[in-house]
């Protein structure tokens, strides 16, 4: 990456750093995830001893392979710093989901049925549609985030076996860095 008078990244490396996490994240989508759980190699390897075989050989592994098979060193770390703060931006949303909507719900949901008892049988009897509804909207927010959560560590594992292959230095301290 080119550097600017004052030592700093240059805005055109900035640019292409950015451009590459683009086109490395691309091939994660959270979407995906779960009909691929039961297709990629990966999957399947995941009822045995051996997790990276079958990983290594995932379509979106072999793609991010190949993206990265002309990047020079500082660029490689500068994304897999990229990918690693990313994952822990996604753990601390996917706490913060599962908090607020799970453990809070069911908290207040808790109460209400001791508090009013039936009651709330009554209403669950009348409405089962809304609480239907209402149940499914609870459980999306963190099958979401749970699912973006997987697909960014997902990419980080890419990584390491990207690095590992490379033979190149283990890690940099922002990977390190965990919270």
């Amino acid at each position: 990456m080119g550097t600017d008078e004052a030592g700093g990244e240059s805005a055109g490396a900035q640019a292409d750093l950015w451009g590459l996490w683009r086109r490395l994240k691309a091939p994660f989508p959270a979407w995906s995830l779960i009909p691929s759980s039961f297709v990629t190699p990966g999957a399947w390897s995941y009822a045995g001893v051996d997790f990276l075989s079958g990983f290594r050989r995932n379509p979106s592994t072999i793609k991010v392979f190949d993206l990265l098979k002309d990047v020079d060193d500082v660029t490689f770390d500068a994304l897999s710093a990229l990918a690693n703060l990313n994952a822990r931006r996604q753990d601390q949303m996917l706490r913060a989901v599962i908090v607020a909507y799970l453990t809070v719900p069911l908290s207040i949901l808790a109460l209400l049925g001791e508090v009013m008892g039936d009651g709330l049988l009554a209403f669950v009897n009348q409405e089962p549609e809304l609480v239907i509804a209402v149940g499914a909207g609870a459980a999306l927010g963190p099958l979401h985030y749970l699912m973006t959560h997987w697909r960014s560590r997902q990419i980080v594992g890419v990584l390491d076996l990207i690095r590992i292959e490379r033979r190149q230095s283990p890690f940099t301290a922002l990977e390190l860095r965990d919270e």
